[in-house]
């Protein structure tokens, strides 16, 4: 099953860091002391990577962008322009990275550089290098470079946007009675959609992510009525009426109108198979869908009703450089060029052969990004949502994977047929509410 970042296969093909046991060793850490000691922790063992040449990278991506990251790293290594620079690319597994990042820093060994969601952004901002002088946002859309800003430093480099999507399969549509080149980008529509591939077909007509981008998907939905998750104080934001009628429609998919099935291992395995007609999913799943071999499209993902601002959600991939004592100054300008490399000179092949968006202005404008296929297939409806103002951020909070645990958890139970959504609803908040409280 075709997967992502690296780590093992996962039914979403997601795009982001699973939320798992890997996570507790540093939840219990926290709980002991602030990650603001990092630095001076750090600083007590030394720079383990300063004894080997090159650039150390750290990136949690598998699959067909990792395959795309690989290949930009060694075009680096291999070219004559860029003054013997060297990079130590390491693959750290999806669900051991931050885990591994985390003991990184504290044991004084940090990677030069390593990727972030910017949603983790909280947890580590104290230990970072600022990288305001030597690179700053001016080369990148300003959306996904405030992402990586604190307090006016720039902590983070980004290097995409990777919002959800509606894909969906263009024989099943045919073979439904349906225009294949007239997408379901409203509710309604959404909706007669798939009505029609189940009365006429006999394929699933949706499937969409568990696990943390259930919850993603939850945020998604809910705000495009107007909500959110959490209140700037970390508070459960979705006790409403517009978080109840998400939850609702989530469970009404699978168990009142029969769109997806129970399983999303089933589903993920139908839609490789080219027996599902429509999926939610992330930039990084072209890959998948290319590789499954049928005809796909994508559209904007409006399909919550009584939703005045839809939106999706999205997430950025930044490239951080963790502090070290022990990292000298030829060290750290090599560090800085091989950031700006990736995110500037190879980020429209990052587009075009990974699928994600990419964070810099050029790159968005390069000839060879937009004459690619994946412009034409993908890209141009996610920068549009970017362009019209359609994309979320996940919230940067402290305790993200912890916080992110106590919705999708609920959420996956009831599409187990395990709990209602009023369950849900009261489950997810304590469980948020509690979370907040520990720290």
């Amino acid at each position: 099953m075709p997967t992502h970042d690296d780590g093992p296969p996962t039914p979403s093909g997601d795009s982001g860091d699973p939320l798992n046991s890997s996570s507790s060793g540093r939840r219990r850490f926290l709980q002991m002391t602030s990650i603001t000691g990092l630095a001076s922790l750090a600083g007590c063992t030394g720079y383990i990577g300063a004894s080997r040449d090159g650039v150390e990278y750290w990136t949690l991506f598998g699959g067909g962008d990792g395959t795309v990251m690989a290949a930009i790293v060694d075009e680096i290594n291999a070219g004559d322009s860029y003054d013997g620079l060297q990079i130590n690319r390491q693959r750290v597994p999806w669900e051991e990275h931050y885990g591994r990042l985390y003991t990184s820093m504290v044991g004084g060994n940090p990677p030069d550089i390593a990727v972030m969601h910017s949603r983790m952004m909280r947890d580590y901002q104290d230990s970072l290098v600022s990288v305001t002088d030597e690179i700053g946002t001016e080369p990148y859309l300003d959306e996904m470079a405030q992402g990586g800003v604190v307090d006016g430093e720039q902590l983070a480099v980004p290097i995409d946007t990777h919002p959800f999507g509606l894909y969906y399969n263009k024989e099943i549509f045919e073979e439904a009675g349906l225009d294949p080149e007239d997408p379901p980008n409203t509710p309604d529509r959404f909706a007669e959609v798939a009505d029609t591939i189940v009365e006429n077909t006999d394929y699933w007509a949706l499937d969409f992510p568990e696990g943390e981008y259930a919850a993603e998907t939850m945020q998604m939905l809910l705000h495009s009525r107007g909500g959110q998750l959490l209140t700037d104080d970390y508070e459960p934001a979705f006790e409403t009426d517009d978080g109840l009628a998400v939850v609702r429609e989530m469970h009404d998919w699978v168990h009142e109108r029969e769109w997806a099935p129970v399983d999303p291992t089933n589903g993920w395995d139908a839609w490789n198979r080219g027996e599902v007609g429509m999926k939610i999913e992330g930039t990084w799943h072209i890959t998948v869908v290319r590789e499954a071999g049928f005809e796909f499209g994508l559209t904007e993902p409006f399909v919550m009703p009584d939703a005045d601002d839809p939106v999706t959600v999205g997430d950025s991939h930044m490239l951080i450089i963790p502090q070290s004592d022990d990292r000298n100054r030829e060290r750290l300008e090599e560090t800085i060029e091989t950031v700006r490399l990736l995110s500037q000179r190879f980020n429209d092949q990052w587009g075009y052969d990974a699928g994600h968006l990419p964070a810099s202005e050029v790159a968005l404008n390069s000839d060879t990004l937009r004459e690619s296929d994946t412009w034409e297939q993908t890209l141009e409806t996610f920068y549009g949502m970017v362009e019209e103002e359609q994309v979320v951020r996940p919230p940067a909070t402290p305790n993200v994977e912890e916080y992110t645990e106590q919705i999708y958890q609920p959420l996956d139970d009831m599409r187990a047929g395990n709990l209602t959504p009023e369950e849900v609803i009261e489950t997810a908040a304590g469980g948020v509410t509690q979370t907040f409280e520990r720290r």
